[in-house]
């Protein structure tokens, strides 16, 4: 399994001197959403979608929360569903990536991971963040809601920044790139494992 920690790209990123620290923004309003506010994450997980979930408390806590830099109009509907998604998480994975906990093995011996192959080609896919956030969620609980809660906001952002067509110059910044490699390397492990046995 990959080992390295999980690096996110799009929240490090700063477009203005005050925007360091919004991974942990992001960590710190998912604490506060898990452990205190039930209302707000019953809302964001009843919310058929993103245009939904900007409609809600929870939204306009983690939107307010954001450096001015972050609150951009053409980023909401994104960030509605990084908080609709992270509204199903259970309990934060912080030791490997979302791409990597859904090419992990569902069972011990069952050769098989947690999420399928297809799902996975289907989720990267995606027509549209409606879609997005339909299949990202399903993933999710296919995880047992146990989730990298950067990483799954930072590859939602992603994903979105590169469907408008804003696609890194180096291919390994690329989000179908870096997710190949983690779910595949971690897929590789077992089977690996299993083939020698």
């Amino acid at each position: 399994m990959n080992e390295t920690a999980f690096d996110p790209h799009v929240l490090v990123l700063r477009d203005r001197e005050d925007e360091e620290g919004v991974a942990d923004t992001v960590l710190h309003w998912w604490q506060r959403l898990a452990e205190t506010d039930r209302a707000a994450r019953a809302e964001l997980r009843h919310a058929s979608g993103p245009d939904e979930a900007l409609l809600t408390e929870g939204f306009r806590n983690l939107w307010f929360a954001l450096p001015s830099g972050r609150r951009r109009t053409w980023d909401m509907r994104a960030w509605g569903c990084v908080a609709a998604a992270l509204a199903e998480v259970n309990t934060h994975d912080a030791a490997r990536s979302l791409a990597t906990a859904m090419g992990s093995e569902s069972e011990a011996g069952s050769g098989k991971p947690r999420v399928s192959e297809l799902r996975f080609q289907q989720l990267l896919r995606s027509d549209d963040l409606d879609d997005f956030l339909r299949r990202i969620r399903r993933a999710v609980r296919l995880l047992k809601r146990d989730v990298n809660v950067v990483s799954l906001a930072d590859d939602i952002l992603h994903w979105n920044r590169e469907k408008g067509g804003d696609l890194a110059p180096r291919p390994d910044r690329r989000l179908a790139v870096r997710w190949a490699n983690d779910y595949f390397t971690a897929l590789a492990t077992y089977e690996k494992s299993r083939n020698a046995s």
